[in-house]
């Protein structure tokens, strides 16, 4: 058979890749399945987060264990009795006062029995008992004490006589609690509250004033 010489050969038709065929092959799409997963992962890891900054908001708050305050109330005189004989001055005279134990943590603050102590320079005049208590959560427990003070352990006699003379005797006391500090039976502590007081007595009015505590 013969060719027509005007007939002319069709040129081969391209074949462009679509856009979603790379390198001869096609690019998956991810399931609905893959991407619920990942959006499950992603909530999980919020919601620990947020939980992790809670906990830590929590524990900063309730969980963190404050030493408990003490503070002494107004003192008064009783029984004011006092000598100025040069040879054999002396003094003995009660205080009573109120101590009070602020509590501002989230749990029970349980002290024991403790001994206090009332100083005349080196030379420890007075002792008082706290007795054991319990100061509840976010509260104040206030407690009445009194203490006898004598100059009989005082050997130094001619610096007392003195001190009576003058009208004003300086005194200074000490007292420190010991107790278990228990915050929702998450967290036990020890604690140690501790109160040094200084004062002036007034013979003349019978009176203690200038009284400040740390």
């Amino acid at each position: 058979m013969q060719q027509d010489p005007q007939f002319k050969p069709l040129a081969p038709v391209q074949d462009y890749p679509r856009s979603d065929m790379e390198s001869g092959g096609f690019k998956p799409k991810a399931s609905p399945r893959e991407e619920k997963s990942s959006k499950c992962l992603v909530i999980i890891l919020a919601i620990m987060v947020i939980q992790g900054a809670v906990l830590l908001i929590f524990g900063s708050i309730f969980l963190r264990p404050r030493t408990p305050g003490f503070e002494l109330g107004s003192v008064r005189v009783r029984n004011l009795n006092y000598r100025t004989n040069s040879s054999s001055p002396s003094f003995n005279f009660t205080l009573v006062t109120s101590v009070a134990v602020e509590n501002a943590n989230f749990g029970d603050f349980r002290f024991d029995n403790t001994t206090g102590t009332v100083w005349c320079g080196l030379v420890v005049v007075g002792e008082f008992t706290i007795p054991p208590g319990r100061a509840q959560a976010r509260a104040t427990e206030r407690l009445n004490v009194s203490v006898d003070v004598s100059s009989l352990r005082i050997p130094n006699t001619t610096s007392l006589s003195s001190n009576i003379s003058s009208g004003i005797l300086e005194l200074s006391s000490h007292v420190k609690l010991s107790g278990k500090l228990n915050i929702m039976n998450i967290m036990k502590r020890t604690r140690h509250p501790e109160l040094n007081c200084f004062m002036k007595l007034n013979f003349t009015g019978g009176s203690v004033h200038d009284l400040s505590c740390d």
